[in-house]
């Protein structure tokens, strides 16, 4: 439940899993100096009348994926004092920013508390496709057939191509390059691809000479897969498909198609979307490997995107944020109210 501190100042209204207990002890403590805090715990994602009634006197809300509320304009009309929202994730493509940016409220993420612990998933997923680690364990234990193949493939020598140079791709790339791997990839900023020593090439050219595609790249609010029956036709036949980012970005039919037609060896993806009656071949050979999106999920990201989330909800509260993707602009002065 909500308990609410001083009146006077900013209203900052918290919604997580652990409710205050997500933030460390000394970042809570620094935000409540300069706001007036509610924090909310909860296992379930909100509805948008619980989080109407939570969030009523807010002017920065925070929560994260796993709690988040329908963001849609029914709910911000209904909070007419907020002016931003502070999100524990750096990907933000659940949330509509043309219509943050309608309703004048901004948006901060964060950009960099997962980036190693994401790029090294990524790695552990690509050696468990090219090394079949799920299933020497799996036979092991007599979770599949003995007869299952345990053959890999060596990464040294082959070709990563990643889709989506960003914080997470550059660092992939540096874990291939120690590997032996040749690097490649696409990805809108050319610059920064080249800055790296790694050589740009267009989206289709990456996919025809990679023995490894890596899909790292952010997503829209709503969009259309990039991999999809003909892009995966490109790719290189036997190669493999890593998918760190949002898995409707690969279209699962298609990918599942190619690789019960033996042109792809394997597809990895962080999260839980292939249905284990229609796809269940797949999964059982180990062709298919899902994550559960955990690629996040270490101690160390635990242990500084508490305190880095805290410090972007002061920030939004003091009206000097940081990491703003939304181009709505804050109003001037701490605390001041954007009534509509």
């Amino acid at each position: 439940m909500f308990d609410t501190l001083d009146s006077r100042r900013p209203r900052v209204a918290v919604a997580s899993v652990r409710g205050r207990a997500t933030l460390p002890e000394t970042a809570a403590h620094e935000l409540e100096t300069v706001a007036d805090v509610s924090y909310l715990a909860t296992e379930q994602a909100l509805t948008r009348t619980e989080a109407a009634a939570a969030f009523a006197e807010a002017e920065v809300v925070a929560f994260t994926p796993k709690v988040a509320p329908p963001v849609d304009e029914a709910l911000l009309e209904d909070l007419s004092k907020l002016r931003g929202i502070a999100i524990y994730a750096t990907g933000y493509d659940f949330l509509d920013l043309d219509l943050l940016d309608k309703y004048g409220v901004a948006l901060s993420h964060l950009p960099e508390y997962s980036t190693t612990s994401v790029a090294e998933h990524a790695l552990g997923m690509l050696l468990s496709l090219s090394r079949r680690i799920h299933l020497g364990n799996d036979r092991c234990r007599e979770l599949v057939p003995m007869e299952t193949s345990l053959r890999g493939f060596e990464l040294a020598g082959r070709t990563l191509g990643i889709v989506g140079f960003g914080r997470i791709g550059s660092t992939l790339g540096q874990l291939g390059q120690a590997l032996g791997m040749q690097v490649i990839a696409a990805d809108p900023r050319r610059d920064r691809v080249e800055a790296a020593g790694v050589q740009h090439l267009p989206f289709n050219d990456v996919l025809q000479q990679a023995d490894v595609v890596a899909v790292l790249c952010s997503a829209e609010h709503v969009c259309e897969p990039i991999l999809g029956t003909a892009e995966i036709a490109r790719m290189r036949p036997g190669a493999v498909l890593v998918n760190t980012s949002r898995p409707h970005l690969v279209d699962e039919e298609a990918v599942a198609t190619a690789i019960r037609a033996g042109r792809l060896r394997g597809y990895a993806v962080d999260d839980a979307v292939f249905d284990p009656q229609k796809y269940g071949d797949l999964l059982t050979e180990g062709r298919i490997v899902q994550t559960g999106h955990s690629a996040w999920w270490s101690d160390e990201v635990l242990e500084r995107g508490g305190a880095m989330w805290a410090e972007h909800i002061r920030r939004l509260a003091l009206g000097s944020p940081i990491d703003v993707v939304s181009a709505a602009p804050l109003p001037d002065g701490a605390g001041s109210g954007n009534e509509r």
